[in-house]
């Protein structure tokens, strides 16, 4: 299979990926990409190839990106449920 296509594959599986928020299966893609790296370096690059490349990159960016995002919301809920919990304490503490 040519890289090309290889690399064009494993973007649509990052793009499905990201857009379902399936950080499980694009940390598995990551994984494969990493592997893939040195192989991909030992090659000559057609102009396609690069362009994929490019394309993956970019993708790999917003990925990163959405996944500080993502991260940062967790923090927040960790903080709120953490609020909450010491809310609820003190509340049951004034009732008994």
């Amino acid at each position: 299979m040519k890289l090309e296509l290889q690399l064009q594959r494993l973007h649509d599986k990052f793009e499905q990926a990201l857009a379902a928020g399936d950080w499980d299966q694009l940390a598995v893609l990551d994984a494969k990409l990493q592997q893939a790296i040195p192989r991909i370096r030992q090659q000559v690059l057609t102009v396609a190839g690069k362009q994929q490349l490019e394309r993956l990159n970019v993708l790999y960016s917003t990925m990163i990106a959405e996944g500080e995002r993502e991260k940062a919301r967790t923090q927040q809920q960790l903080k709120q449920q953490e609020s909450n919990r010491e809310g609820m304490h003190a509340y049951m503490q004034n009732n008994q």
